[in-house]
């Protein structure tokens, strides 16, 4: 299948170089095919385009010139402004957040995993209607008698869509509530066995599947691009007699998480706040590696888990040397590619999780 061509759109006030790297990344992943980039910087957005009016024009022949079949912004956008652009371009266009719910489309594979992306979809796609709702009621003239203003086929068949998207949306929360009650009874079965839960957290691709794979032989799918892995998996890890732990790996995170995902996947990703201990996993060959860091601890810090004790692992020292630790305490240099570091963290999460550091050869 032909991948279709993509435009990729950023509208910011950062001063930064490669500001699209991420969206890049993020489209390709999606199946799409990057041709071309525009980056505006401005102090505001346009409240119409979102892109300024003059560059509007530009991105219009930019699109035509490279043939591209649809427009990928790397900001959030609104229904209104969905409609606008789409008119103006006549050509597809969607947002950043929309490209991550796609992927995590294409990579769900549980059936709870699937429902709640198809949630956050749901969630997603309202506003878009109700935008373009609005847009209908600005254009749609007086009616007859007394002067008000009457609906028309477009907007009456919107409203059926919205109330149709509402009652799914519903029906999605009914379901996962009950996987969420089950899973709830689940730990507290493991509470009650004082069985010990690490859950691995990290930035997406930075190698949490691989840490999980050395350590536990698991099987997880590792690829070297975003979410390649969504649904969390769990195994059991063994260090010495009355010793051993539950491993969890969790969904990747990233920055500007789309709320729709947070909201949906809420029931997955509080499930760290009861862990016993979180294995922060930092791609330290990355350029953005402070930023990616922080990013991943606004999000433990969202869900409730920022108080839960952690052990941070700087993965990929087999690519590059580390020249900066994020942090002071609880600091370990790995590579999950050649077991560098390893022992020391099996000694580490032995301490934390039973006080006492076992020995290993």
């Amino acid at each position: 299948m032909e991948k279709r061509k993509a435009v990729l759109v950023c509208v910011t006030q950062n001063k930064e170089e490669d500001i699209l790297k991420e969206l890049w990344l993020l489209a390709e992943t999606a199946g799409y095919e990057p041709v071309a980039e525009m980056v505006q910087r401005k102090d505001r957005p346009d409240h119409i385009y979102y892109i300024g009016t003059g560059k509007i024009k530009e991105l219009k022949e930019l699109a035509e010139n490279v043939e591209a079949d649809i427009i990928i912004f790397d900001n959030d956008l609104s229904g209104v402004q969905f409609k606008h652009l789409e008119d103006f371009l006549e050509i597809d266009v969607i947002d950043r957040s929309t490209v991550i719910l796609e992927i995590f489309a294409l990579h769900a594979t549980s059936n709870e995993g699937k429902l709640q992306v198809e949630l956050a979809r749901k969630k997603h796609a309202l506003p878009r209607t109700l935008g373009q709702g609005l847009v209908l009621s600005r254009q749609g003239g007086g009616g007859g008698g007394g002067g008000g203003a009457r609906r028309g086929g477009g907007e009456q068949q919107l409203e059926l869509d919205r109330r149709t998207i509402r009652e799914e949306i519903r029906d999605l929360e009914e379901k996962i509530e009950k996987l969420t009650v089950e899973r709830r009874m689940r730990r507290e079965k493991r509470q009650k066995n004082r069985i010990k839960v690490v859950s691995i957290v990290g930035y997406t691709n930075a190698g949490k599947s691989t840490l999980m794979n050395y350590l536990t032989k698991a099987g997880v799918l590792e690829e070297d691009k975003l979410f390649a892995t969504l649904d969390p998996v769990s195994r059991k890890l063994w260090l010495a007699p009355n010793k051993e732990f539950l491993l969890v790996d969790t969904v990747g995170f990233i920055s500007r998480l789309p709320h729709e995902f947070i909201n949906a996947f809420r029931s997955t990703l509080e499930e760290t706040k009861f862990a016993d201990l979180i294995i922060h996993v930092v791609d330290s060959a990355s350029e953005n590696m402070l930023k990616e860091y922080d990013v991943v601890n606004e999000v433990l810090e969202s869900i409730g888990a920022n108080e839960v004790p952690t052990i941070t692992v700087l993965n990929k020292a087999d690519k590059k040397p580390v020249e900066l630790l994020p942090c002071k305490e609880a600091c370990l240099i790995i590579s999950a590619k050649t077991g560098e570091g390893i022992v020391q963290l099996k000694r580490m999460i032995s301490e934390k999780l039973f006080g006492v550091a076992l020995e290993w050869e």
